[in-house]
């Protein structure tokens, strides 16, 4: 039975293990430090915005092939803002 989400702890939240192109890692904790967040809530912030910015409107069908653009030129435009 699932847990509701206004019960959920951290641990419970939903999960994903995610594979990062090499050097990527890093240059996502170089981001998350720079705004004084955990790799976890840069990459749900950048998630979010991608998201929200993107595909506002777009409702439950979104092309996923669309939203994973979204979300990679959004992630590519935050690491060279690190660089």
């Amino acid at each position: 039975m699932e847990t509701p989400k206004s019960e959920r702890t951290p641990q419970a939240a939903d999960k994903y293990v995610l594979r990062l192109p090499d050097g990527m890692r890093d240059k996502l904790a170089e981001l998350a430090k720079s705004n004084n967040r955990s790799m976890n809530a840069e990459i749900v912030q950048i998630l979010h915005l991608a998201l929200d910015g993107r595909h506002a409107g777009a409702g439950c069908g979104a092309d996923v092939a669309a939203l994973a653009d979204a979300i990679a030129e959004r992630v590519a435009l935050k690491l060279k803002n690190v660089e």
